[in-house]
């Protein structure tokens, strides 16, 4: 369950993350009135701005016609599974990897002493 899908039935505002590529690393700070920033990255030259999750589409598109900006796409940050028995299988999955990881190598060496 994504964190704006708990927030639903609560009084505070819901917020739609946006990465916004930019020409120039001075240019983050005209999109001060869009949104909150909350990551920037100078060697990539990119933003996470946060906006109000009625507004996203409109200054999605607002944000597409700067000329200052190459590119704007939406975060996956809602699609990302938080519940407790999906985590839990991600670490089995990961623990399993690395024990036949680990045979392999061990097999490995001992053909490789006989």
């Amino acid at each position: 369950m994504s964190i704006n899908q708990d927030l639903e039935n609560t009084v505070m505002t819901q917020r739609q993350g946006l990465i916004v590529y930019l020409n120039s690393v001075s240019d983050q700070y005209k999109l001060r009135r869009f949104g909150d920033i909350v990551y920037f990255s100078k060697k990539m030259a990119y933003c996470v701005l946060y906006v109000d999750q009625k507004e996203a589409a409109k200054i999605l598109a607002t944000l597409k016609t700067l000329d200052f900006v190459k590119k704007v796409a939406i975060s996956n940050g809602d699609n990302i599974d938080l519940s407790s028995s999906h985590i839990e299988q991600q670490i089995t999955d990961l623990a399993n990897a690395a024990e036949a990881k680990l045979l392999q190598e061990q097999e490995k060496s001992a053909e490789q002493l006989s």
